[in-house]
C-alpha cells in the first residue's frame, strides 16, 4: 500500500503540492457541481414572495376582483356549444309538406292583401297631395307641427340610447379576470391559483398567494400550445416564456404580451429550463 502511495504521490515537495492541487480542483468541480449545476441545496431552501396585484390606468381590489371571479367559475364551454347547436336547428326541416302547402298559401294571400293595402295607400297619398296643395297658401297644418316634435323627441331618444351605449363601453373597459387556472403536479409538486387580469390594454399572469411549488435550478415560466399532460417534446414544441419565476411560493405577476392569443396559449408551467423538466402546470379556462 505504501509502495502505491508513494507511485502515485511523489515523496518531493513540488510532487505533493502539484497532489494536493489536484485533489482540491476534484473537490471544487464537485462543489460546483452540487451547488452551482444541480443545485441540490434549493431542495431545502424555499424563497417566498409576496407581490401586490398589479397595476392598471383603473384602480381596483385585485383580490376582491379574483375571489368574486372564483365564485362564479369559468365558463362551461362544452355545455354553452350544445346549447346553441340545439337552439340553431332550423325550423323548415322539421315541417312536414302540407305544412310546407299552407305557409305557401299564407304567403300568397299575404301578397294579395299587401296589393290591396298598396292601392289603398297610394290614393291616400293622393288625397293627401290634394290637401297639401289647397293648404299652401295658409299657415302650417297641425299634423306639421306634431311630426315635427315627435321628430324631435325621436331625435332625443336616440340621443339617449347613444349616450347610454357610450357609458355601457366604457363600463366594458374596465379590469376583468379573463381566465383562470389551478395547477398541478407533474415531475414535481405543484399548486395553486393562476390567473390573467386585463383592462384590454394590459394583461397579466398572476400567481395568487396560495401558489406553491419545489424549488429548483433555472426555473422559468411558459405558456404553451399543448395541454397540461402533453410529454415535454410536445410542450417545447410550441411556447412564450414569460421570464424567471420570483419565487416558489407566494403571490406574482408576469407580463403578457398582447400579441399573444390565450385561447391558443392556454397552458401554464413551471419550467427547469438547465434540465427540460416540468415542474408543474395549470390549464387556463375563459371566464364569463
Amino acid at each position: 500500500m505504501r509502495r502505491l502511495l508513494g507511485k502515485l504521490i511523489p515523496r518531493s515537495t513540488g510532487g505533493r503540492w502539484a497532489a494536493g492541487l489536484g485533489v482540491a480542483g476534484v473537490i471544487g468541480v464537485g462543489i460546483y457541481l452540487v451547488f452551482f449545476v444541480f443545485a441540490f441545496h434549493l431542495i431545502f431552501v424555499d424563497e417566498v414572495v409576496d407581490e401586490a396585484g398589479p397595476e392598471f390606468a383603473v384602480e381596483v381590489d385585485i383580490d376582491e376582483l379574483i375571489s368574486e371571479a372564483l365564485e362564479a367559475g369559468p365558463v362551461a364551454t362544452t355545455a354553452a356549444v350544445a346549447e346553441t347547436g340545439s337552439d340553431d336547428q332550423p325550423a323548415d326541416q322539421s315541417m312536414s309538406v302540407g305544412e310546407h302547402d299552407a305557409d305557401t298559401d299564407a304567403s300568397d294571400g299575404s301578397a294579395g292583401s299587401a296589393e290591396t293595402d298598396g292601392s289603398a295607400g297610394s290614393a291616400g297619398t293622393s288625397e293627401s297631395a290634394e290637401s297639401a296643395e289647397t293648404d299652401a297658401s295658409g299657415e302650417p297644418s297641425e299634423p306639421a307641427e306634431s311630426d315635427a316634435s315627435a321628430g324631435s323627441d325621436g331625435s332625443t331618444e336616440s340621443a339617449e340610447s347613444s349616450d347610454s351605449g357610450e357609458s355601457g363601453e366604457t363600463e366594458d373597459q374596465g379590469v376583468r379576470v379573463a381566465y383562470v387556472g389551478s395547477f398541478g403536479p407533474r415531475s414535481h409538486p405543484a399548486e395553486g391559483t393562476a390567473v390573467v387580469l386585463t383592462d384590454g390594454t394590459q394583461t397579466f399572469l398572476r400567481f395568487d398567494d396560495d401558489f406553491a411549488t419545489d424549488n429548483g435550478p433555472d426555473l422559468n415560466v411558459y405558456l404553451h400550445t399543448a395541454g397540461p399532460d402533453a410529454s415535454v417534446d410536445d410542450l417545447v414544441g410550441d411556447f412564450i416564456d414569460l421570464g424567471d419565476l420570483k419565487g416558489n411560493i407566494g403571490a406574482q405577476n408576469f407580463v403578457i404580451p398582447s400579441d399573444v392569443d390565450l385561447d391558443r396559449y392556454s397552458t401554464v408551467s413551471v419550467w427547469c429550463v438547465r434540465f427540460r423538466v416540468v415542474f408543474g402546470t395549470a390549464a387556463l379556462a375563459p371566464m364569463n
